[in-house]
């Protein structure tokens, strides 16, 4: 048995006491459920039998009620003075007693009982545990609408994760066709989206681990799968798309401006509304949970278009707050609570008085200096219930930006539960292609989730160590440090770049005629950019990784690590065409082009593995484009060399 200081919990329990003795697990004991409370609880009793099998080999019968002749291993004992989701654990001399206010509290109990199993076995110190939340919703958001759309089998393996993690709430954010709209089969029919019968399964999967499956539709901006289609595209604000202001956007990377498909619906049709209510008809039924999120974020054109005249004269955001509130009619019409992302309404805080009372804003923000606390207050202030909503900060940066996304998401946490947030949702986002892969984005959901249930005992958990022994299971104690690492790559780039994205991902976006980009970056940032992630990448040998994708995770992480190297040599060719054309040979552009083409091969063996099918082509478009520059290029040296 491990001494009690190098014990592992994760989320940290509130409260925890340690005293003198051992208890040994009898091998002919029961996992015994009080009379009245046996179906409520059976399912943390069951699932307390499996980890034990597992942990310890000992097949150990329920048993309702204590006899003469029972010896009892762990017994469950309801107590109506602890509140909903709270656990107590004690171990003593009468075994294990798991007291609970709810049966989730039980639940959550067995999650820390199986850290405790799985690195003590059988011989169980003495101690006393009393744990509760300190947010009601501990939510995870994946986004499956920026080409990546995750198999079934992924969608269990996460949802078991959170089952570790004590999470309750899962999101799968929907913009576009990612889900098989019945009445609208000509948006998803050459896709692989998610139907209703697979949302009934995922909801079964959820409820049966006290998760809450939320539907999230985006319903207002980000339309562009939709608006973009020439049934719906007179429903836009602005139908023949805009330009996106300055300010919005990094101009090294758009030196020409950057060009937006019309995403943003025009208010005042009467039409949006009914196809958001057919949307709705379709999706909602599959869904047990009472919430929706409903998006209705970044509204970029709203006011700038057909609503222009309207904008100037009651203003921008009375136009955004009037449409909010239509949806919300939508909504509670359909026995629905109403959560949409709060980035637009916290611009005009006048109007955050104005919104309904039942309706959830959800606080956003993914810079390690978002404003969390004077945005939250607002919300408190106006008494408008609120989540807070961090990110794992894996999107755009191939491989994780690991100190952004520590300093976001324990921001999110201090001042949520300081202000009064009734939920805390992490969310992992894939934009443009979600390249990264799904390991990258562990460490958010293992710190984000531990931060969620105790912000004050999980500050500095050790998440490394959570990542090495409960998620991946490696004997050599090397992947959890070697993760973080490796998302800190971007600390070695030139630091100007805007939030939410790293040089190396914006080089492997940009056309190659653009070189601004690759002159921030000096020579010496790329030498140490390369011995980097060469050192990490030397590293997957020493892994020794136990899990059931083990292999999968290495390729993962070696494909992440390819992208990065790429997209140094890729800056290196941009800067000899910048200030050294005349030494760039046909030679040097094959063999990137030859990379590129490992790089792209085993990406996407590696996507058919955890994602669908539909979405690899949209997600590869960039590098093919890229692939095809660098073909007229070489084809130009050769032309040049031969004169």
């Amino acid at each position: 048995m491990p001494e009690i200081r190098n014990l592992q919990l994760l989320p940290h329990p509130q409260k925890i006491t340690v005293s003198q003795g051992q208890f040994h697990i009898p091998a002919r004991g029961s996992i015994v459920l009080q009379e009245g409370e046996n179906q409520a609880v059976l399912p943390a009793a069951r699932r307390l039998q499996q980890i034990i099998s597992e942990a310890v080999q000992l097949n150990l019968p329920l048993s309702v009620g204590i006899r003469a002749s029972t010896v009892s291993a762990c017994i469950f004992s309801p107590n109506a003075l602890l509140a909903a989701e709270a656990y107590e654990i004690h171990v003593g001399d009468s075994g294990i007693t798991i007291s609970y206010g709810s049966p989730e509290g039980a639940y959550y109990a067995v999650a820390t009982l199986k850290q405790l199993l799985m690195q003590c076995g059988r011989v169980m110190p003495y101690l006393s545990i009393l744990d509760k939340p300190d947010f009601a919703a501990r939510g995870l958001m994946i986004d499956i609408s920026r080409n990546k759309i995750p198999r079934l089998e992924t969608l269990y393996r996460i949802i078991d994760l959170m089952t570790d993690l004590k999470l309750n709430q899962l999101q799968l954010y929907i913009e576009g066709s990612p889900f098989a709209y019945e009445s609208f089969p000509q948006v998803w029919e050459v896709e692989t989206p998610v139907t209703g019968e697979e949302i009934l399964l995922l909801d079964a999967y959820c409820r049966e681990r006290f998760i809450e499956l939320v539907p999230n539709q985006n319903s207002f901006g980000h339309m562009e799968g939709w608006l973009t289609r020439p049934e719906f595209n007179h429903l836009a604000e602005i139908p023949g798309g805009f330009m996106l202001p300055d300010n919005m956007y990094d101009s090294d990377l758009y030196p020409d401006g950057l060009f937006m498909h019309p995403g943003t619906f025009d208010t005042e049709d009467p039409e949006v509304l009914k196809l958001l209510g057919t949307m709705y008809d379709d999706l909602l039924p599959y869904f047990t949970s009472g919430q929706f999120n409903v998006g209705c974020d970044e509204t970029y054109e709203l006011g700038l278009g057909k609503s222009k005249a309207l904008a100037d004269s009651v203003g921008k955001g009375q136009l955004y707050l009037s449409f909010l509130q239509k949806i919300h009619a939508l909504v509670t019409a359909r026995g629905k609570k109403m959560q949409f992302w709060g980035d637009i309404i916290i611009q005009h805080p006048e109007l955050i008085p104005l919104l309904p009372k039942d309706i959830i804003a959800m606080e956003w923000g993914y810079s390690a200096a978002h404003p969390f606390e004077a945005d939250t207050l607002k919300f408190r202030e106006a008494g408008i219930p609120f989540y807070v909503c961090p990110g794992t900060s894996s999107w755009n940066s191939l491989t994780g930006r690991t100190d952004n996304m520590l300093a976001n998401l324990r921001s999110a946490a201090v001042h949520g539960k300081q202000n009064g947030a009734i939920g805390y949702l992490i969310t992992d986002w894939g934009d443009f292609g979600h390249w990264q892969h799904l390991p990258v984005s562990y460490a958010g959901f293992v710190y984000g989730a531990a931060l969620a249930w105790n912000v004050e005992g999980n500050q500095e958990a050790d998440i490394a160590g959570y990542l090495n022994t409960s998620v991946f299971h490696d004997r050599s104690g090397t992947i959890g440090q070697l993760l973080l690492d490796l998302g800190n790559y971007y600390k070695l780039e030139s630091g100007t770049v805007r939030p939410n994205d790293t040089e190396m991902s914006m080089l492997l976006r940009s056309s190659l005629d653009n070189v601004l980009l690759a002159e921030r970056l000096t020579v010496d940032q790329l030498e140490q950019l390369e011995r980097y992630t060469a050192s990490i990448e030397a590293k997957l040998e020493e892994l020794a990784l136990e899990c059931s994708d083990a292999g999968l995770v290495t390729e993962e992480l070696s494909n992440g690590i390819h992208f990065v190297k790429h997209a140094v040599q890729l800056t290196r060719l941009k800067k000899q065409l910048a200030g050294a054309p005349g030494e760039l040979t046909a030679a040097l552009v094959q063999a990137q082009i030859h990379d590129l083409d490992l790089l792209l091969h085993r990406y996407r063996q590696l996507w058919t593995r955890r994602n669908r099918l539909g979405g690899l082509e949209q997600s590869v478009s960039k590098l093919l484009r890229l692939r095809g520059e660098y073909v007229s290029l070489a084809a130009r040296l050769t032309e040049t060399a031969g004169q």
